[in-house]
């Protein structure tokens, strides 16, 4: 079955988007962070070629350039916009490029080309991740790292959002929030290949304000363990770094 998904239709709400996504540039997000110490002792110091897909406006392409210089980065995102806003915003680094692009078109281009690959927050925003993990580990040599919603049982959660007060919200549901079982999707990968799936369960250490109650956007919430709950709308984001070895 084609999953192909065009998560952000045309030119609505294009502005908010970009927006949105310029807050990682000016402030490094804790996710990101956790990610920066997982794949540091891969790529620092090391002349690789690293795939940024689903690049969004490539702050992850920016953020890790500079622990490895040597290496070149690639990002691809099917948003032409979003490229845009990336090539502004990452001219200054020499070693990254990026150019419009499906993720599930790039096994015929692709093939085994890249040492390392990032997929940074996007397969919960997927109809289903099968398709794009099969494009990841077509194209990826050794290493995969990857962020989304996963709860530890046996049961995928198919979760959708309709935000009334974005362009793309007026026309019906706009967005996925989906949360995968690790279990089911370890055994995917694994039966595609992988020699070994780590999880890390990310937990947050500071506290982050709510949005306004109509806009989707993750705040925390501190439990009476102390630690911190992060929720989006009404969802519970319960987020894994996974690292894929090939």
């Amino acid at each position: 079955m084609d999953r192909r998904y065009t998560y952000f239709k045309g030119d609505k709400d294009k502005e908010f988007h970009i927006a949105s996504m310029k807050k990682y540039f000016t402030e490094k997000q804790e996710i990101d962070k956790f990610l920066e110490r997982l794949i540091t002792p891969i790529i620092k110091s090391k002349e690789l070629k690293i795939l940024d897909a689903c690049c969004g406006i490539g702050h992850i392409s920016y953020l890790l350039s500079e622990l490895s210089p040597r290496s070149t980065f690639l990002g691809i995102d099917q948003t032409p916009y979003l490229i845009e806003e990336a090539k502004k915003l990452c001219s200054d680094r020499k070693n990254v490029s990026f150019e419009v692009a499906d993720i599930y078109d790039l096994p015929s281009k692709y093939q085994k080309t890249f040492d390392v690959c990032i997929n940074w927050k996007t397969i919960s925003w997927l109809p289903y991740y099968d398709q794009c993990i099969k494009s990841l580990v077509a194209v990826t040599k050794k290493h995969i790292f990857l962020s989304s919603l996963f709860y530890d049982g046996d049961i995928d959660f198919e979760i959708k959002v309709r935000e009334f007060k974005k362009e793309s919200g007026k026309e019906g549901f706009n967005a996925f929030y989906n949360v995968y079982s690790f279990p089911h999707f370890e055994r995917f990968v694994y039966e595609l290949g992988a020699e070994n799936v780590k999880p890390y369960d990310f937990e947050i250490d500071i506290d982050i304000p709510r949005p306004p109650t109509d806009q989707m956007g993750t705040y925390t919430v501190t439990l009476k363990n102390g630690k911190r709950l992060q929720i989006s709308g009404a969802i519970a984001m319960s987020w894994k770094i996974i690292r894929i070895d090939l």
